[in-house]
Parts: C-alpha cells; sequence; structure tokens
C-alpha cells in the first residue's frame, strides 16, 4: 500500500487496511492474497480501534464520507489539524484488556 498526497490517502476500506496489515505482518506473497484475505475475513475482526497501527505505532485513522479511510502519523500537521477540529468525532483506540 502507498499513501500519495491526501486524495490518494482515501482509496482503502477499513478491510483494505485491516488484511493488508495482516498480510505484512506475516509476509505473505502477493499471489496468496486473495485465498488468504477470503480466510481472513471468514471469521469475525476486530475493528481499527485495536490495530497495532492505533495502539502500538500511534497513526491517527480519518474516514471520509465513501466509507474510505486515510493514516496519518501524530506527528503530522494533518494530525494536529484533525485533534483541534471540534466538529470532528475523535475515538480513542482500544486499551489490551491486561
Amino acid at each position: 500500500m502507498e499513501w500519495k498526497g491526501n486524495k490518494d490517502r482515501y482509496k482503502f476500506t477499513s478491510d483494505d487496511l485491516l488484511f493488508q496489515v495482516f498480510a505484512d505482518r506475516n509476509d505473505l506473497p502477493k499471489a496468496e492474497y486473495k485465498q488468504a484475505r477470503e480466510h481472513f475475513f471468514s471469521k469475525g475482526q476486530p475493528c481499527l480501534r485495536t490495530s497495532p497501527l492505533t495502539k502500538t505505532y500511534g497513526f491517527g485513522i480519518h474516514g471520509d464520507s465513501n466509507g474510505k479511510v486515510a493514516l496519518y502519523g501524530m506527528e503530522t500537521e494533518e494530525y494536529q489539524n484533525f485533534l483541534a477540529d471540534t466538529k470532528i468525532k475523535k475515538v480513542k483506540a482500544m486499551k489490551s484488556s491486561k
């Protein structure tokens, strides 16, 4: 997955993002993506709030009106603008249940 510019950022769904994180963490070759994705979603998957992207690495995830999402690093100006915007609903990442 490549994210280039704001307009291109919103081309993936949350399912696309969840699967890509799974595929990257498990070093899946792209040739296996179709079958692996079917298997991955054959059982329930937690939402992005439980993803290591938000919990461990501190990314903010913003969704657009078309159901597409974009990642923003917490060090970016865009992330800070989202935080400051009172019109945007903020939902924290879920804590681990330890």
